[in-house]
């Protein structure tokens, strides 16, 4: 199965990084390897997400990265694709930046 990763997916993983790299650039690296690892645990299992329903957005499933349990994976899959929508960290308000 393919995955597709939004251009604000994709802004969300960078800043992401880079906040963790001002402390050290090592859990920076880490981070983009758990990222990965994550996004080959849910192309083996697209259903390993929590089904969570926003008001404009399809189905949603959420999913952390592993050993970076505050970061959230927001995707939806179909039998094609799964299509990461937005990686937010828990402590934002994700429910009005997915709406």
């Amino acid at each position: 199965m393919r995955i597709v990763q939004l251009p604000q997916a994709l802004v969300d993983l960078i800043e992401t990084a880079d906040f963790l790299a001002q402390d050290d650039v090592q859990v920076a690296d880490r981070f983009f390897d758990a990222f990965e690892r994550t996004l080959d645990e849910i192309r083996d299992n697209p259903k390993i997400g929590s089904l969570r329903k926003f008001r404009e957005a399809a189905d949603v499933r959420m999913w952390f990265v592993r050993d970076f349990d505050k970061s959230l994976i927001f995707y939806t899959e179909n039998a094609d694709e799964i299509v990461i929508l937005r990686i937010i960290h828990a402590a934002r308000d994700y429910t009005r930046l997915l709406c």
